[in-house]
């Protein structure tokens, strides 16, 4: 019985089942490497307030995020997103609200832009 077992799962390993959960295992593994920028830190700024709002930036892609702010009672549907490590500031509409956390699309982006910088002009 034991014997049958082995023989049987040895022979799954051909199949064209196991074919399909290797693909899929490996388009997971380049969706994450897609994802690369996933879990920035960054600053969510109102426009025309100097204070900010730390954002933690997940499901990043070149389009949209998602943010999960905390300190900050009632995010506006429209805000500016500095994302100091990478120098880069977004002009973000929201499109999802959840609590405190926030599905984003990105309607304009800087580089080269800090927030400490640009506070300043």
């Amino acid at each position: 019985m034991l014997e049958t077992a082995i023989t049987r799962s040895g022979a799954e390993l051909g199949s064209p089942k196991a074919a399909s959960k290797r693909r899929e295992a490996t388009a997971a593994t380049s969706k994450r490497a897609d994802n690369r920028r996933s879990n920035r830190l960054a600053w969510l700024v109102v426009e025309g307030q100097g204070q900010r709002f730390h954002a933690a930036m997940r499901d990043y892609a070149e389009d949209g995020a998602r943010l999960t702010v905390s300190g900050l009672m009632g995010i506006p549907d429209r805000f500016f997103l500095y994302v100091e490590p990478d120098s880069i500031r977004y002009d973000c509409h929201v499109l999802e609200r959840r609590g405190n956390t926030v599905r984003v699309s990105f309607t304009a982006r800087a580089d080269n832009v800090r927030f400490r910088d640009d506070r300043r002009s």
